[in-house]
């Protein structure tokens, strides 16, 4: 009789565990991460400036780092353009330097915050809801003293699903013919300049307000999702795929330079979207999962549209 009693103790015990299994993965959501490609970003950017030599005599070298905007904790991507050799701390006013001093900097970190650079990032990166995106944003921050830099937009591409695209700057009262060569985006010494982007073909005119509007998104990461390969949880592989290209068209030269000292960079942001099915946090109810193959048929039913 007790072993009858703690038969049925443990099978009630284990009903409950694969109904509170079930009730959770109801609630799970899959995530998506948008990554990007820095070793071929740096790689790229970097071969050509070895090739120009206006590039080669400002010393213009390219980086990859993780930024952050101002009083925020997010860090994304960011190519950034040093230009010039890092100051010596021999060369910096003896005043300034004490002031960063008291921020908590040292000696190296002064000489690198002090060293003119262009910082250029594309977002978004990172986890994302899965929801349409309408536009890239493209930010620019010149941290030089003399440099101007040029976005040619109707030289700057974007490519996906293997298909290159025109790109489009989001400006107010877009004109009605898109044909027309777009105006490039100057950031002088000390500026930042943020765009949002997208292709020619997702605007359509509005014959009520005579302007082009957007009419559908850049990309939508849930159709995105549903055109996507299956990922089994319980493998430690990483679903990642292709998601799209941009070649950004970057010029800079000196303030004061002619036309001919200008560098011209294709710069190559590459982006690739990374799929992470949720899981349950407790070690035995993912056993039942698998078990009973409940994952299988969440992601079937996200991915395969069954």
């Amino acid at each position: 009789m007790d072993a009858f009693l703690l038969t049925v103790y443990f099978l009630v015990v284990i009903y409950v565990l694969y109904q509170m299994a079930l009730s959770l993965e109801s609630q799970l959501e899959d995530k998506v991460i948008i990554h990007l490609d820095e070793t071929f970003l740096t790689d790229q950017t970097q071969g050509q400036l070895s090739s120009q030599p206006e590039a080669l005599r400002l010393k213009v070298r390219a980086v990859t780092e993780e930024g952050a905007i101002k009083d925020s904790k997010i860090k994304f991507p960011m190519l950034r353009l040093l230009l010039g050799n890092t100051p010596a701390i021999s060369s910096i006013d003896p005043e300034r330097l004490a002031s960063m001093k008291t921020l908590g900097l040292n000696e190296l970190a002064v000489s690198s915050m002090l060293q003119p650079k262009i910082d250029i990032w594309v977002k978004p990166t990172g986890q994302q809801p899965i929801k349409p995106l309408p536009y890239l944003s493209v930010t620019v921050k010149n941290g030089t003293p003399d440099m101007q830099i040029y976005l040619n937009w109707d030289h700057s591409s974007l490519e996906m699903f293997g298909q290159g695209n025109r790109i489009v700057r989001s400006t107010p009262n877009m004109p009605r013919d898109l044909s027309q060569a777009q105006i490039y985006s100057v950031i002088n010494p000390g500026q930042t300049v943020t765009s949002n982007i997208t292709v020619e073909k997702n605007y359509a005119y509005n014959p009520e307000s005579g302007q082009m509007e957007l009419g559908r998104p850049l990309i939508n990461l849930k159709e995105r999702l549903a055109m996507s390969k299956m990922t089994d949880p319980t493998k430690e592989s990483k679903n990642v795929q292709p998601l799209y290209n941009l070649d950004l068209m970057v010029g800079i030269k000196p303030v004061t330079g002619q036309n001919r000292d200008i560098i011209n960079l294709l710069v190559p942001f590459s982006f690739e979207l990374e799929i992470k099915p949720d899981q349950i946090a407790l070690p035995p109810l993912r056993w039942l999962l698998r078990r009973t193959d409940q994952n299988g048929q969440r992601l079937r039913s996200w991915f395969w549209g069954k």
